[in-house]
């Protein structure tokens, strides 16, 4: 707008320059012409003002990471009289930053004409490079004079937001003997394998000559006519959790990006694999551990759309003693943790090829 106003005091001031020059009546029309402008332009834009809007159309709620999407705005002109020349501005960012300068940035002005007692709808196709949750916003709304010269700035308070989905892969792990025979305590027990709880019976079969004698269903084989044996049902409980650390300090869009990445690729892989887990982190706002558990790939998918939502902490005091009592009487194979840059720890260790 400066260059524009630079070029319109240039021409007052030629017009000036030649009314001194020449005695016309012509120049003398021209120039109070010319000076009234501004005022003519004042009075139209803050009519205009109350007869123009601005909205964000029909905006996806998810989407995938490097995916195209469609962002739609939609422009309203409510004068019976005059078309409006505009320009808006489409504002992105993670929600991590809750609005903070710098996590929005412009990626998009789109400008046009709007007849009067008309709509006008653009769209821009919009590429976000990482996950999470993504704040779109129309912040500001100019409208532009007859000539385009002077502009006034409208504040707009549109926003929408979008659930970004990470792209995630099957990752190379170890699942050890440990981790497979581990008895962790559950409500579920495996229809597939028996195990040691004398609490639930897998099935019923003939007696082995290893079984042991407390094991013998005496009434079965009574009724038979030959030893029965009880088999013991395998516990379905968690045996592996993810443990989630996503602090205040340091945090960005790109950690928390391949945080999500790392934490749904992994879930997927042990959901694979038939590993039974647990995925946790600390919810600072309620004070208290959110957990998951995690047994195929539909619970993996509901995490991930959970995890769009995760928010940092600050206390870490509270973390620490939040995690103990919501552990405390559980054990696990491995644990697993994933932090707020994305490295990932099993046991406390950094390993090339992950085994739990």
């Amino acid at each position: 707008m400066k260059k524009r106003i630079g070029i319109y005091l240039a021409v007052v001031l030629a017009t000036t320059y030649l009314f001194l020059m020449y005695d016309e009546p012509a120049l003398t029309a021209v120039l109070v012409l010319e000076c009234l402008y501004p005022v003519f332009s004042f009075f139209y834009l803050r009519w205009m003002n109350k007869r123009i809007a601005a909205e964000l159309y029909k905006v996806p709620s998810m989407g995938e990471k490097h995916g195209k999407i469609r962002i739609r705005v939609r422009v309203k002109n409510s004068s019976r009289v005059w078309s409006a020349r505009y320009r808006v501005e489409i504002r992105a960012g993670s929600s991590l930053f809750n609005g903070r300068a710098k996590g929005m940035q412009v990626c998009k002005r789109l400008s046009g004409m709007v007849e009067s007692h008309g709509i006008k709808s653009q769209e821009y196709i919009l590429d976000i490079p990482f996950c999470g949750r993504t704040s779109i916003r129309l912040e500001k709304l100019w409208v532009y004079d007859f000539l385009g010269i002077f502009s006034s700035r409208i504040r707009l308070r549109e926003e929408a937001v979008i659930g970004i989905l990470p792209a995630f892969e099957l990752m190379p792990l170890e699942i050890t003997r440990r981790t497979r025979e581990f008895l962790a305590d559950a409500d579920e027990h495996s229809m597939e394998k028996g195990g040691d709880d004398p609490a639930e019976t897998y099935r019923i079969r003939e007696y082995r000559p290893m079984d042991s004698v407390h094991d013998i269903h005496w009434k079965l084989t009574a009724k038979e006519g030959e030893l029965m044996v009880k088999e013991r049902g395998f516990p379905l409980g968690c045996v592996v959790l993810i443990w989630l650390d996503f602090p205040e300090e340091g945090m960005s869009a790109e950690g928390f990006d391949r945080m999500l990445e790392k934490a749904a690729s992994l879930c997927m892989t042990l959901a694979e694999e038939k590993c039974i887990h647990m995925a946790a982190w600390f919810e600072e706002k309620n004070e208290r551990v959110v957990k998951y558990k995690i047994s195929n790939a539909e619970d993996a998918y509901e995490l991930v759309w959970r995890l769009l939502d995760m928010e940092p902490y600050k206390n870490h005091e509270m973390e620490q003693i939040a995690y103990e009592d919501a552990f405390l009487g559980d054990h696990f194979s491995s644990t697993i943790e994933i932090d707020g840059q994305g490295q990932i720890k099993v046991n406390g260790e950094i390993q090339e090829l992950l085994q739990v």
